[in-house]
């Protein structure tokens, strides 16, 4: 018999560890992921992607870069622009996956250039803008939080 799970989606994210190799510039990646509704609930106010409606389950707010004592690298390479040619093939899945909330509606371009500019400047070392993103919807895809959950008896309201 499965345990029975109590857990609060009132958190706006929910962050876990990653998989992937440690480099001399960091030590791990976070994966984080939010639920739609909470995070329309903490912001008093969200819109919807010009892509539509977020399917209800976890997205992607970003891949994140730390360290083991707790502290992140940020912002490490200010000339590194955000070039959308290079994630051309990833957009559709990024819009589903890693929508922007915040107002007023966008198509997510700059939601993920600040994403990039701020953590995925950092992981140049290991990884370069395309393979930046395909790696967090790949890690989202690896660690499904919605089916964990479900699969757990947590109820989920959608």
């Amino acid at each position: 018999m499965k345990p029975r799970v109590s857990i609060q989606l009132k958190l706006l994210i929910v962050q876990y560890l990653s998989v992937l190799s440690v480099s001399q510039d960091f030590d791990f990646f976070y994966v984080v992921q939010q639920w739609p509704g909470a995070y329309c609930d903490t912001k008093r106010s969200c819109c919807y992607p010009k892509s539509g409606k977020p399917e209800a389950d976890f997205s992607i707010h970003g891949l994140w870069l730390n360290y083991n004592d707790g502290s992140w690298p940020s912002n490490w390479d200010l000339d590194s622009i955000f070039d959308k040619s290079q994630i051309s093939d990833l957009i559709s899945s990024m819009e589903k996956h890693w929508a922007s909330l915040s107002c007023p509606s966008s198509n997510g371009m700059r939601f993920w250039s600040h994403e990039w500019e701020k953590h995925g400047t950092c992981s140049e070392s290991e990884l370069d803008i395309r393979d930046y993103f395909k790696k967090a919807l790949e890690l989202k895809q690896k660690v499904n939080l919605l089916k964990i959950l479900k699969d757990a008896g947590t109820y989920i309201l959608t």
